[in-house]
């Protein structure tokens, strides 16, 4: 069968998935009546992928409404007993812990008062023996990570182990925390974001400084951790036997999936990367869209919630856009190889994931792309760093660990620089008609070069550059003449934020 209709096949699974999953039906004679015509379908000589993109999205449709009703009624308080950390404790404002818990099979959030200091210091998979009183029905957005309510915790008693796996993860985390002690207190909350996505030590002025700059991505663990990781295990993958290889990848990505407690962007990126392992180990190549669009059709089926959270939706979007444009954008830059094929990568996330950002979170910085190109190239050597010499600088300790981290600590300081000035300089924000121009500009050039024509595909890349440095250089010219500050506030909760102009 062609290459093309496997790519195809996939995406119409994957369309099939999305569209169940926004559309959640009980099991029943509608459901049943689909599967029957696709069948139908099949037999009167309809492409096989219609067919089955019409059975995924009827699965998928009967496992989100099995998802939404899991969640509907929050079990009956008070609840006393034994409850196991889903998650890590985050600080809630004023004072006091949350982190999302299980208990009885249910996923709760809990939340902890300011006299419990304790709690900040457990991890995921601990117990600890609760008591609490009335459970708050879940907020939709709670609702998305299968959350059925929130507890506030009156009394905490005895804390148990966390299993196995987990506490290796744990310790895991243990050791590169205890290896960046030489940095600053700055340093080391921003190396833990960008190794492990853990920002509770990251000072509000950082955060917002980084969204501002259009980098607060980097502040949480995403798809190109997992690739970093598997590059910095490559030496020593690559020298066992082929029978040790494939199993021995496949727990390194479901361990690290733990480690950074399965963001849905390490998900993705952990099931596209084992998809491709186990395509290697059968002599075959899997071509990188049909990859993403079955990886996201399978998560999806299993997970209809995927489709609302927002660091999911990002981390698909980019992914397609490196696929399908990083390669002819960067045929149509000039300058070295290594610099061209960097600005190709940036260029088509970035372009594929501002719709999105507009649509879900209001107007992109227009510093976001020149400081995404400032700070990409650093960042993906020290996510790599941060793990192989975290981890010899945890181990081995002082004086080692200052040695281990003092470049380290040079380009944690200069991504910080970017993020602070491009957030105290302000150069204007795309709103949607004109992100959506940039946008779609960026898809045209990789569309020209593609096809040949690079130079057009150049052109319009400096057009592109033209019109956003105009933006910048008018607002920088305004804010110099009306001594505007160049202060930011981050708009809303959950897993985004929006960025706007005090």
């Amino acid at each position: 069968m062609p290459r093309w209709s496997d790519t195809v096949g996939a995406v119409a699974l994957a369309v099939g998935a999305v569209v169940g999953a926004f559309a959640p039906t009980p099991p029943g004679l509608l459901g049943g009546a689909i599967v029957m015509a696709a069948v139908a379908l099949r037999i009167a000589g309809l492409r096989w992928w219609v067919s089955a993109a019409l059975v995924v999205g009827v699965l998928t449709s009967m496992t989100a409404d099995a998802a939404w009703r899991a969640t509907e009624d929050p079990p009956q308080g008070p609840i006393e007993g034994v409850v196991r950390l889903v998650g890590d404790p985050t600080p809630m404002d004023g004072g006091g812990w949350r982190v999302e818990v299980r208990h009885e099979g249910r996923r709760l959030d809990a939340e902890f008062g300011g006299a419990h200091l304790e709690v900040g210091d457990l991890l995921a998979g601990t117990t600890i023996q609760v008591t609490a009183g009335s459970v708050r029905p879940a907020r939709r957005w709670q609702r998305f990570r299968h959350v059925a309510g929130t507890i506030e915790v009156d009394h905490l008693g005895a804390t148990g182990p966390a299993g196995r796996i987990y506490r290796a993860a744990n310790g895991l985390r243990r050791l590169l925390w205890k290896g960046s002690a030489p940095l600053g207190e700055r340093e080391a909350s921003l190396l833990a974001g960008l190794v492990l996505g853990d920002d509770r030590a990251q000072s509000a002025s950082t955060a917002d400084d980084f969204r501002a700059a259009g980098l607060g991505h980097l502040l949480a663990v995403s798809g190109q951790n997992v690739a970093f990781v598997l590059a910095a295990a490559a030496p020593g993958l690559g020298r066992l036997r082929y029978r040790w290889r494939l199993p021995l990848t496949l727990l390194l990505l479901g361990f690290f999936a733990i480690v950074t407690r399965f963001e849905p962007s390490v998900l993705r990126a952990t099931v596209m990367a084992g998809g491709s392992a186990l395509a290697a180990a059968r002599g075959r190549q899997a071509g990188g869209a049909r990859l993403l669009a079955a990886t996201v059709a399978g998560l999806v089926v299993l997970d209809p919630f995927l489709v609302h959270r927002a660091a999911f939706r990002l981390s698909v979007a980019a992914s397609a856009g490196i696929l399908l444009a990083a390669r002819p954008l960067a045929d149509s830059l000039p300058g070295p190889r290594i610099f061209r094929e960097t600005a190709g990568v940036t260029l088509a996330a970035q372009a594929a994931v501002t719709p999105l950002l507009l649509a879900g979170f209001g107007p992109v910085p227009v510093a976001a792309l020149p400081a995404n190109l400032l700070a990409a190239p650093v960042a993906g050597p020290l996510m790599v760093w941060g793990i192989t010499g975290g981890l010899v600088a945890g181990i081995l300790g002082s004086p080692v660990d200052a040695l281990v981290h003092a470049p380290t600590g040079v380009g944690l300081r200069w991504i910080a620089a970017v993020g602070a000035w491009s957030a105290s300089h302000p150069t204007g924000y795309m709103g949607t008609v004109l992100g959506s121009s940039v946008a779609g500009s960026v898809a045209m050039a990789a569309w020209l070069s593609h096809r040949g024509r690079v130079g057009q595909g150049r052109g319009v890349l400096l057009g592109v550059g033209i019109v956003l440095l105009a933006v910048a250089g008018s607002t920088l010219t305004g804010s110099a003449d009306t001594g505007a500050d160049a202060g930011i506030r981050v708009l809303g909760q959950g897993e985004g934020g929006g960025v706007g102009r005090l």
